[in-house]
């Protein structure tokens, strides 16, 4: 996959389809990856492809915007870019996505496949213009896994119980914003979070101000979050971000039947309003 992946790269640079290739390369370590930006011919050999790819290489096509630019995108990445394709931030004619199938990525804070990795139901990529695919199937894609199993626990617990654990996670947020700035669809010319005309909420890293970042931050990405994990990554807390971005997820596929970036030609969540949609929900 590696192999193909540079000559395609160096095709797209030697013919001017694109100006600039992101893409990974092999960290200083010898073993992980991270994102690298190749404008030369010469370059593409850095280009690799493995496990150790974690990074969702979509976050840094808005800085980006208007140049031509080729992204390699697995499943989730590819998602992401549908949904920034849906709300105008990028153009589809400056992108040339190379799509790679991906069996899932390691866990940089354990061991084995990450856990977005062991819910993932399809390794199907939405959109892209080149598509490399894996000769050998690294690991069986566990279709038969229920994604939601760890929401259904929390959403056993009484309403009591699930706010004391939320406030316990919360309570270690530092405000760092890692989370916010490793998040692809978190664009906003002027976060929520650094308005103080009018303040929202506390920007002091305390239970109340940390509970109303983290959940104002979840309703933004309602029906936008495609389950990338990259906010969960790069927590230095450890909070279980996806977990409350999972919950909202299950409930609009359930109550809507929507999913986010499955489909470039759909309209974004709040754009795809029916008077025929429940309002049971609605208290």
């Amino acid at each position: 996959m590696t192999e193909e992946l540079r000559n395609k790269a160096k095709e797209l640079l030697k013919n001017k389809q694109v100006e600039l290739i992101i893409g990974y390369q092999r960290s200083p370590d010898g073993i992980c990856a991270k994102p690298c930006f190749i404008d030369k011919e010469t370059d593409t050999d850095l280009l690799i492809w493995d496990t150790y790819c974690v990074y969702n290489l979509s976050n840094y096509l808005k800085e980006y915007a208007g140049r031509k630019v080729g992204v390699i995108a697995k499943a989730c990445d590819s998602k992401s870019i549908v949904v920034l394709l849906q709300e105008n931030q990028l153009k589809r004619q400056d992108l040339f996505i190379i799509g790679v199938e991906c069996r899932g990525v390691v866990d940089e804070k354990g061991a084995g496949f990450a856990q977005k990795c062991k819910s993932c139901l399809s390794s199907n990529i939405p959109i892209y213009d080149y598509l490399i695919k894996e000769r050998e199937q690294t690991r069986k894609p566990l279709e038969d896994d229920d994604e939601y199993e760890p929401i259904r626990k929390i959403e056993a617990k009484v309403l009591l119980e699930r706010f004391k654990f939320w406030q316990q996670e919360f309570k270690s947020c530092i405000r760092c914003y890692a989370c916010r700035q490793i998040c692809p669809l978190c664009y906003c010319p002027k976060c929520v979070a650094d308005q103080t005309q009018p303040s929202w909420f506390s920007k002091a890293a305390n239970l109340t101000g940390n509970f109303s970042w983290n959940v104002t931050r979840a309703m933004h990405l309602a029906g936008r979050c495609i389950d990338c994990g990259e906010c969960e990554r790069a927590c230095p807390a450890g909070i279980p971000l996806r977990e409350i971005n999972k919950k909202i997820e299950k409930d609009i596929k359930e109550l809507f039947k929507y999913q986010a970036g499955a489909n470039q030609e759909q309209k974004p969540f709040f754009a795809c309003f029916e008077k025929s949609d429940p309002e049971d929900w609605i208290k």
